[in-house]
């Protein structure tokens, strides 16, 4: 069971590049603060988000790099029971320079950001993922540690 539940989170994550991150808030301390952003994901179902240094978000992550990142199934907004995922982590804002093929990744896989890969002040950020809540429908709830998340042996 805990391997199909493991191998259903990451379904969820490979079929969406869409999610709304939560950080903890720099001007408003000890408040939670929620905005929608793009991410990718690779093989190994590791996170990247390629967001911008004056976004109000990365800022926040500047100064605490503790986070969550939920994403919905598609049909979420018709449906209260529909599947979501949501990854408890830490973030590490990556060199540019050593970055640019997952910034090309994320070109590729979201071509609206080919207009921020010439901005200077956009940055991936790489998720060491912590922790995930997983919500398969009604009541079918789960926590997932990280050795499950990264451990390949949960796929076989």
């Amino acid at each position: 069971m805990q391997q199909q539940t493991v191998l259903a989170a990451k379904q969820l994550l490979n079929q969406s590049n869409l999610a709304v991150l939560s950080t903890l808030s720099v001007t408003m301390p000890g408040f939670p603060f929620g905005s929608t952003v793009h991410f990718i994901s690779d093989a190994s179902t590791r996170v990247y988000l390629f967001i911008s240094d004056l976004a109000q978000h990365t800022k926040n992550l500047s100064q605490c790099c503790k986070l969550s990142l939920t994403v919905f199934a598609e049909n979420h907004a018709q449906n209260a029971a529909a599947s979501r995922l949501t990854l408890l982590a830490t973030a590490k804002k990556l060199a540019r320079a050593d970055s640019m093929s997952l910034i090309e990744q994320f070109v590729q896989q979201i071509p609206d950001a080919a207009q921020y890969a010439q901005l200077a002040d956009f940055h991936i950020w790489q998720l060491d993922i912590v922790r995930a809540r997983f919500i398969s429908g009604f009541g079918e709830i789960f926590w997932l540690e990280q050795t499950q998340w990264y451990n390949s042996s949960e796929l076989e």
